[in-house]
């Protein structure tokens, strides 16, 4: 992902024109000097690009776990070098002690700092000899595997030359050719550190060496350090977009910076949290807001964006993720696991929560902390909010309120730390301003939803539903070359409105939309195509396509549309479907904007394209 610096001496661009930066003036500005006039003036941040896209090999979702693996190994290397600057005196010290030549360490600096990204260090497979030179037996590897997790992983602790000679045995009862034991030692050197001591030792001790759980959380020692995040049930019922009746409470998923107590971002939803919430807050987090304030109408400025160093999160299955996981190793975040039961490690995120429910208790429909508190009050009579209005009624208090009144605990408002933390003070030096995602859509597209498929004749089936688009021509019949099987591909999907996939090209590097290959369709979202489901499975339909899917909901629609809406639940999932589709149009405005591609040039991608008779069809994947 492109990112934008605004340190000293950094080059960027501004409408065409190249500009050196010569000083951060204010979280709206900077003072740069024109390189071909030599002249100085102030830049508006907001309009500033940077015209030189970084370039990587593949997308994160398309590499293999033991490349990822060895490109943080590789980041542990270079991390002392990184941090402190080291001559090449030191650096052929670290090389000696690696068993690595030392232009291969300057080598991995070069391609780390040009990119600043985890994936810059993927070992390239390229030009390394005939194909299956490097590789082991796939029956060795998965032997080897399971007994890495079965008999290194565990209390017994035993040593690798006793693993090596049971993987060995297995690999000859397998009529299998044993992999070398030096190949078992490189796949458990792997294996990071905290993993081994959890399985090894137990969780607790991992815990104390690795996460600090025997005290409190560690501060924030600048802006962005550590941002906690946390779900919550808000305390209020709201109201449907129609007929404005109580459709249930909704939950708040919010962002603090812990160093300054900016709330950095936040997502409101009637569904239960998920991966989906969390990859929502992270993207308001990060990005800038300008855009989304004006998409929800608020007047105010929310000058905060960048990636955080680290994130701290709870246990719970949606933080979990593996997408999540890349999506911080790829940026150089860490993750930080909050321990069960232990409030003190959520301690900023908690009081920010319990802040913003006090003034959610100011609002009609308030279902107070508990019953003894709500008393007498009717929350459903009472209720009066969509979730739209709650969205920029949150909006609002954050950035024109919170923001801007002291805080007990710093003794001057968020706004104020935050932006002493940027540029300084008289005691300690500034971090400057954070550096700025470039193409904020491709990154919202990133932290959507991963499925992978293949691409058959007919386009690409997910959920029952068939997706079509030119753009997927050329990887029919696609065979992985490793496996000899159909190759899949990286596809992207909006839980709010899956009318359109996001299809990942291995070679442009791009993403591309993918419509309903029958585009007469009507937009739907997951959860609509959850319900739709559970009904033909109710009526013994275990076989149905999407003829049947879109049949059914026709169907619905038009019940929803003739009859009253009566129940809580239609109301909430009326209301719902509205939101995410208010909420989808910012995004689909920006991917249309940015997925255009000339039509000359898209033809040549395509000009010794077969014909599509008689090419095979592959039986098709189940769907996760």
């Amino acid at each position: 992902m492109e990112m934008i610096d605004f340190s000293k001496g950094s080059i960027v661009y501004y409408q065409g024109k190249e500009f050196e930066i010569k000083k951060q003036v204010d979280m709206s500005h900077v003072l740069a000097k024109d390189l071909k006039t030599y002249k100085e003036t102030l830049l508006p941040i907001a309009n500033i690009v940077k015209d030189i896209p970084i370039k990587v090999e593949d997308r994160i979702e398309d590499i293999s776990e033991t490349d990822w693996q060895e490109a943080k190994e590789r980041l542990e290397v270079i991390k002392p070098i990184l941090e402190k600057d080291f001559g090449k005196k030191e650096i052929i010290k670290i090389a000696k002690k690696r068993n690595i030549h030392y232009t291969t360490i300057y080598r991995w600096l070069k391609k780390y700092n040009n990119t600043g990204l985890l994936q810059s260090l993927v070992p390239s497979r390229k030009n390394r000899g005939p194909k299956g030179h490097i590789k082991i037996d796939q029956e060795a590897e998965l032997i080897m595997k399971h007994a890495i997790d079965t008999l290194y992983l565990d209390k017994q602790k035993l040593p690798v030359r006793a693993v090596y000679r049971e993987v060995v045995k297995r690999c000859k009862n397998a009529k299998v050719e044993p992999p070398h034991e030096n190949t078992l030692r490189k796949r458990i050197k792997q294996l990071s550190h905290e993993q081994v001591v959890a399985k090894r030792e137990s969780r607790q001790i991992a815990d104390r060496k690795y996460r600090n759980t025997d005290g409190m959380f560690p501060e924030g020692i600048f802006p962005l350090d550590v941002i906690q995040i946390d779900h919550t049930p808000m305390d209020i019922i709201l109201v449907d977009e129609v007929e404005r009746k109580p459709i249930g409470r909704p939950y708040l998923t919010l962002a603090i910076d812990v160093y300054s107590r900016m709330v950095v971002g936040f997502y409101i939803a009637l569904e239960a949290p998920s991966y989906f919430s969390v990859s929502q807050c992270l993207s308001n987090a990060i990005l800038t807001k300008e855009r989304y304030l004006q998409h929800i109408g608020i007047e105010g400025e929310w000058k905060v964006w960048g990636f955080p160093r680290s994130l701290s999160l709870d246990n719970g299955a949606d933080f979990r993720s593996k997408e999540l996981q890349r999506f911080c190793e790829q940026y150089g975040i860490t993750i930080s696991w909050r321990p069960v039961a232990r409030p003190q490690f959520g301690g900023h995120i908690e009081r920010l929560i319990g802040t913003s429910m006090k003034q959610v208790h100011t609002l009609p429909g308030t279902t107070r902390s508990n019953i003894q508190e709500r008393g007498q009050y009717n929350s459903d009579k009472e209720s009066a909010l969509t979730l739209n209005e709650l969205e920029k009624w949150i909006a609002e208090f954050f950035v024109n309120i919170y923001h801007n009144r002291i805080h007990n605990s710093l003794n001057k408002t968020p706004i104020d730390k935050f932006e002493e933390g940027v540029f300084g003070s008289e005691k300690y030096p500034g971090t400057g301003i954070p550096a700025q995602v470039s193409d904020e859509t491709k990154l919202g597209i990133e932290l959507l939803p991963t499925i992978e498929r293949t691409v058959q004749q007919h386009g690409v089936r997910v959920d029952n539903i068939t997706y079509y688009a030119d753009v997927l021509r050329r990887w029919i019949k696609s065979i992985n070359e490793d496996t000899r099987r159909p190759r899949k591909f990286v596809f992207k999907r909006n839980p709010r409105d899956i009318s359109t996939i996001y299809f990942y090209d291995p070679e442009i590097k791009e993403y591309f939309p993918i419509p309903y290959r029958n585009i007469s369709y009507p937009p739907i979202s997951l959860w609509e195509l959850n319900e739709i489901t559970r009904r033909l499975k109710e009526k013994s339909l275990e076989k149905y396509d999407e003829v049947a899917i879109f049949e059914a909901y026709e169907r619905m629609d038009k019940i929803k549309e003739e009859a009253q809406i009566s129940t809580r639940a239609s109301r909430r999932k009326s209301s719902a479907n509205k939101a995410h589709k208010k909420r989808n149009e910012s995004l689909d405005t920006s991917i249309k904007k940015t997925t255009k591609i000339n039509e000359s040039e898209f033809d040549t991608l395509f000009e010794n394209i077969e014909a599509f008779d008689d090419i095979e069809i592959y039986k098709k994947d189940n769907d996760e």
